[in-house]
């Protein structure tokens, strides 16, 4: 594959540094490890690690607290939106397909299906 093009980016020295600490460690380069992360990313049209806040910024319990307070309100407001009719409900098994056949899209850049 042809490389035929530059990416820069800014960011704090430290974690350049122990980053390309780890990929010395490793025997690979910066740039083929930003290489291998863009590819995945390519491939699997997300990020390859699951991000999470900085745990030693909060304090203890924040994470799981805040956590459960986003998602009581966010499944308040759900429910209070098919309450009200705005939301379309589907039976269980619709809904499973269609779910099926959007990862199934994503994997393969295919459009999304439409219920």
């Amino acid at each position: 594959m042809a490389r035929d093009t530059t990416v820069q980016f800014r960011m704090d020295a430290s974690i350049k540094e122990d980053a390309f600490a780890v990929f010395r460690e490793m025997g690979i380069s910066p740039s083929e490890a930003v290489r291998v992360f863009f590819k995945q990313v390519q491939k699997t049209r997300s990020l390859p690690f699951k991000v999470t806040p900085d745990e030693e910024a909060l304090a203890p319990g924040e994470l799981e607290q805040g956590y459960q307070d986003w998602l009581r309100f966010r499944l308040a407001q759900t429910v209070k939106a098919l309450d009200r009719g705005e939301m379309p409900s589907y039976p269980a098994e619709a809904a499973r397909a269609v779910l099926q056949q959007r990862l199934a899209a994503r994997r393969t850049r295919q459009p999304k299906p439409v219920l």
